[in-house]
């Protein structure tokens, strides 16, 4: 089905106000976007409204997308059949509109959905805000503002976009998922979809480039590179086995070093979810690849009665956004099977590594271990093998400034306040199990990690900038080596600093 401009825009009105708890309303929105064929992402999006309890959607008939336009112009403006240049959006509310488009409370907002006229792969830039069973997950999102009609609007939401299956495939739309993220949360320039598809022209490549046949890795690291990001690779475990006995070898209190005694910092004793859970918690949402597709993990939740338990969730392009993955070793469909390489998505001013980072953090916690005291809250939680790690990346001035917040310590508070830092640190938390499931703070120590130290050049402990462990705390100058040591007379739990939710 290819609609006709005037069956695309049937009149000049700014707007159409649908009642979607009359009986057959969804049902109707569903069968005229999807052009009479089925699109499981716009089904999706359905669904989690419904969860939200949305009573009215609000469609703007005549929207001028700067995505759409960038594809339009490069490729399906080129087409003998014509489409539409202008796109139709979605708003969706939680309480009445009325159909003179008079009030539009900000309470009630929970996103929008830009349509693209495309039977079957309708569904252009979304911000839906996440389902109510993400609640107090750890979840990869940002804030965007945006005016309907004169009112200003806010959602937070990590943003979603689906492949039309001819100019943007899957590899297209998740690389655009996470630059849009990036250029929300972390102030990178934004970048349209022509913009990504042309990034990832040429070099190794799978099959026809227009229309699209898909991207290699090669292509999608490349395109992320050149379109601001500086990406890593890393394989992940393909088996249940493989990662279970990565799960088991991985002792917090063992030095991370390998025979000669350099660091390991990557050892191939990474469990998928230590990998993808490191990324999360910085605002860095990860992309997977499999064999045949690609995804993005955007959010994940410990079961709180056991929590060595991790559920998942991913943006599927062609499937939909907030999906949940109870079991990645365990895939319904092929397309998912098997989870084979994380893309991470580092931002240029991150050198360091999340694995680097933390072998780092492990290193110097190994070592004070070593002396500290039996009634210091880390060496209780590592003597009752309750001591593990979490790792984020994190923007030093939101780090300082969120420190009061967390309970931390006044005087470690100044410590750290007064510290020479560099635009992002990497923190590494010493955790105590018993207390977070317990669902009480946590946190025993932390090492602070420089974003820009060498990786292959200096010792693994070189970018330690400030630490605490128990009743000692130091930080170090970076020009003249300088320390500044600190004793904690009575040290306690305090809350992650942890970017996101949960």
């Amino acid at each position: 089905m290819t609609w006709s401009f005037l069956a695309w825009s049937p009149d000049d009105s700014a707007g159409a106000v649908y009642d979607v708890t009359v009986p057959g309303v969804w049902e109707e929105l569903l069968e005229f976007y999807a052009g009479g064929d089925r699109s499981r992402p716009l089904e999706r999006i359905v669904a989690i409204a419904r969860e939200h309890g949305v009573r009215s959607v609000v469609v703007e008939q005549r929207h001028l997308d700067p995505d759409w336009r960038s594809e339009h112009g490069a490729f399906h403006g080129r087409l003998f059949r014509r489409r539409p240049s202008v796109c139709h959006r979605w708003h969706l509310f939680t309480d009445d509109v009325p159909a003179d488009l008079s009030r539009l409370r900000p309470a009630a907002y929970r996103g929008y959905v830009v349509l693209r006229p495309l039977p079957s792969t309708p569904v252009g830039r979304t911000m839906i805000a996440p389902p109510p069973g993400l609640e107090g997950a750890v979840r990869c999102e940002a804030t965007e503002r945006l005016s309907l009609f004169g009112h200003p609007l806010w959602i937070t939401a990590m943003p979603f976009l689906s492949q039309d299956a001819e100019y943007l495939r899957c590899a297209h739309a998740v690389l655009w998922m996470v630059l849009r993220h990036a250029h929300l949360a972390h102030g990178l320039p934004r970048r349209l979809t022509a913009e990504v598809h042309d990034a990832a022209l040429g070099g190794v490549i799978v099959g026809r480039q227009v229309p699209s046949e898909g991207l290699s890795v090669q292509q999608m690291l490349a395109g992320a590179t050149q379109l601001g990001l500086s990406p890593g690779l890393m394989h992940l475990p393909t088996t249940r086995e493989e990662d279970a006995a990565a799960d088991a070898a991985a002792d917090p209190t063992a030095d991370p070093v390998d025979a000669a005694g350099r660091a390991d910092p990557q050892a191939g004793r990474l469990s998928l979810r230590a990998v993808l859970c490191r990324y999360v918690n910085s605002q860095l949402p990860p992309l997977v690849i499999s064999s045949s597709h690609a995804w993005v993990v955007v959010a994940y939740r410990r079961d709180p009665a056991e929590d060595r338990r991790v559920t998942l969730w991913r943006h599927d392009d062609a499937r939909g956004p907030y999906l949940e993955v109870d079991d990645p070793f365990a895939e319904a469909e092929d397309a998912h099977r098997p989870w084979q390489t994380a893309i991470l998505p580092l931002l240029p001013a991150i050198y360091v590594t999340a694995e680097r980072a933390e072998a780092a953090g492990r290193l110097w916690f190994a070592g004070y271990l070593r002396r500290a005291a039996d009634d210091e809250p880390v060496a209780r939680a590592a003597a009752a093998g309750e001591l593990t790690f979490r790792t984020y990346a994190v923007r030093s001035d939101q780090f300082l400034e969120g420190l009061a917040a967390r309970g931390v310590d006044p005087a470690l508070a100044d410590l750290y306040r007064l510290a020479a830092v560099p635009e992002h640190l990497w923190v590494v938390e010493a955790v105590d199990r018993a207390e977070r499931r317990a669902g009480r703070p946590d946190v025993v120590g932390e090492a602070l990690v420089d974003a820009t130290s060498s990786t292959h050049h200096e010792p693994l402990q070189e970018g330690l900038v400030a630490l605490h462990g128990g009743r000692l705390a130091h930080r170090i100058g970076p020009d003249h080596g300088t320390r500044r040591d600190l004793h904690l007379d009575d040290p306690g739990h305090y809350r992650t600093g942890r970017p996101g939710q949960g």
